[in-house]
């Protein structure tokens, strides 16, 4: 529990509009927001394959990230940011 309390103090640290990553060259790289993902599976009118722009990037209650897509929020694992 002590674990989960620091993770939601941070949170309040955080920025809906940017994200950072580390690409496949091992560099830390800010997105902002709107940016690209790719459907890595379909869920709940998302389809895989498709791409689509995120709006925001969010907390869940749950401490999982999720992106903001057409005024929905979906789990970040079901998309290849591009």
């Amino acid at each position: 529990m002590k674990k989960r309390k620091k993770l939601l103090q941070q949170v309040k640290y955080t920025s809906s509009n940017e994200l950072y990553i580390v690409d496949s060259k091992g560099c830390l790289i800010k997105l902002k927001c709107p940016f690209i993902v790719e459907a890595a599976e379909t869920v709940f009118g998302i389809q895989n394959g498709l791409k689509y722009e995120v709006l925001s990037i969010n907390i869940s209650i749950n401490l999982e990230t999720v992106y903001e897509i057409a005024n929905h929020y979906y789990s970040y694992r079901a998309f290849v940011i591009l």
